[in-house]
């Protein structure tokens, strides 16, 4: 029986516009020999310092613009590009809100980066509101698909890894975390690039079915997210 549910949070709680990123970047770089390309960003050695809490934010954003060809933007508007094209999910919010009634521990485990953290914490408040334990890759120093970053929460909850039931939006975390031995679920809602697939609304309505399958949602409950066709 699920006790405990785990939610990634890009992509699954908050998406991210990552065209619009790819789009800022192409139209503002200044071309020279070794730049990166955008869609090569999130996956750099510096965004994944970065996300590990590795270095800063101001260290961060320095080799960022050098690698990218943006020495010339300032600051600030890099890291409102980055940071504005956050917008969270308003129906998966209310699913996490409901979990929380129906009595389930609740974890939020994500390879985050403090100024991402912060944003969120000061621009959408009730992201993190109903979670009882955040595991934050930056805070901890580790990041998915390490084990650890679900050994923690369970142990502070007491809960076997057969009673977790966890939501990513990446097949390799959902893979490791299914070695670990919980239940995993893999939300196909981004291509390759990390851009928005257009499976959005076909993923969420699979999601609270299985919830639903799984006893961790009645079909009221669900109904009142989104629309149960039988």
């Amino acid at each position: 029986m699920i006790r405990c549910v785990m939610f990634d949070f890009g992509n699954v709680l908050v998406h991210f516009n990552t065209k619009q990123w790819y789009d800022f970047v192409s139209s503002n770089r200044r071309m020279s020999p070794g730049l990166i390309e955008p869609e090569e960003f999130f996956r750099t050695e510096g965004a994944g310092d970065f996300d590990l809490g590795n270095i800063n934010t101001t260290e961060f954003v320095r080799g960022a613009k050098s690698a990218l060809g943006l020495n010339h933007v300032s600051d600030n508007v890099f890291l409102s590009e980055l940071t504005y094209i956050m917008k969270p999910d308003p129906k998966m919010l209310p699913v996490v809100k409901i979990l929380k009634q129906n009595g389930f521990k609740l974890a939020l485990v994500s390879n985050i980066n403090e100024h991402h953290h912060w944003y969120t914490s000061v621009t959408f408040p009730e992201v993190f509101a109903d979670f009882n334990y955040l595991m934050l890759s930056f805070k901890r120093r580790c990041k998915k698909p390490d084990r650890e970053m679900w050994d923690v929460p369970a142990a502070f909850f007491d809960v076997e890894p057969p009673e977790c039931f966890f939501i990513d939006d990446l097949q390799v975390n959902i893979d490791a975390f299914e070695r670990w031995g919980g239940v995993g679920h893999y939300y196909n809602v981004t291509d390759d690039r990390f851009c928005p697939n257009g499976r959005l609304e076909t993923e969420r309505n699979r999601l609270i079915l299985r919830m639903v399958n799984l006893g961790m949602l009645s079909l009221s409950q669900a109904g009142s997210i989104v629309r149960i066709d039988f």
